[in-house]
């Protein structure tokens, strides 16, 4: 009997079934996590972070995209319940901000600094209290361009509407202010993908520095898949997912 029982131990420690079930891992976020401009500029699909995280964690971890193009943390609360809780992951990516930073119409934007902070809050409290661990991210930086030619941030949204908040590179970047210091507050990972693009430019923050750099498409707020490596190494380097 103890014989039997030794080789069956044996035999599982050998064929890996005692090793460690897969953990899961939500992408929780807007176009950038889901990838939306990937089929529009004929990006290879294996090239999205989402899916070279996939890839280099096969076997630990599976990746779940729960990233819906143009969704602000308002929108993205209504569904965090499905696409989040219900899920039961070990870990929770949460990338937004560029939406919410977004100004349509008159001065206000779609979502406001204040609100934006209490969704975060939200998000992270509801996380930790069903045994989930939050990650936060930065959005990545804006190319504003001069509104002509349909490309870059200023060919979609006015560039007055961002001319007394510094312009929309500055105002996107303080929202991205509030997820650094509700990272701080409440003791959260932070991928800081902002600083990484930025520091990836050669550190001179400008239009010119980031179109040169490949990181970010024609749209001016969508990563390219050299953007995407550079989110990795964040991730990696960061060792995130390792706490």
């Amino acid at each position: 009997m103890k014989f039997a029982v030794l080789f069956i131990t044996i035999t599982c420690l050998l064929s890996g079934c005692a090793a460690g079930k897969e953990k899961s891992v939500v992408a929780f976020g807007d176009s950038n996590t889901r990838g939306s401009n990937w089929d529009y500029r004929d990006y290879p699909k294996a090239q999205q972070w989402v899916n070279i995280l996939k890839t280099a964690e096969r076997g630990r971890l599976t990746v779940i995209n729960a990233g819906i193009g143009g969704q602000t943390t308002e929108d993205a609360r209504l569904r965090f319940q499905s696409d989040v809780l219900e899920r039961k992951p070990q870990y929770l990516f949460i990338m937004f901000g560029t939406n919410d930073a977004g100004i349509l119409t008159g001065d206000q934007p779609r979502v406001s600094k204040k609100r934006f902070k209490e969704n975060l809050t939200y998000f992270i409290n509801e996380s930790r209290n069903h045994g989930i661990k939050p990650i936060l991210m930065t959005c990545i930086p804006v190319i504003e361009g001069n509104g002509t030619h349909h490309l870059y941030y200023y060919s979609r949204y006015k560039a007055s509407a961002f001319k007394e908040k510094g312009g929309a590179r500055t105002w996107h970047n303080s929202y991205n202010g509030v997820t650094r210091q509700v990272a701080a507050e409440l003791k959260v990972p932070l991928v800081d993908n902002w600083k990484h693009f930025i520091r990836a430019d050669g550190g001179k923050d400008t239009d010119r520095a980031l179109i040169q750099s490949g990181l970010i498409d024609p749209s001016g707020n969508h990563m390219t898949p050299k953007g995407a490596r550079i989110l990795i190494e964040g991730i990696k380097n960061g060792r995130v997912l390792e706490r």
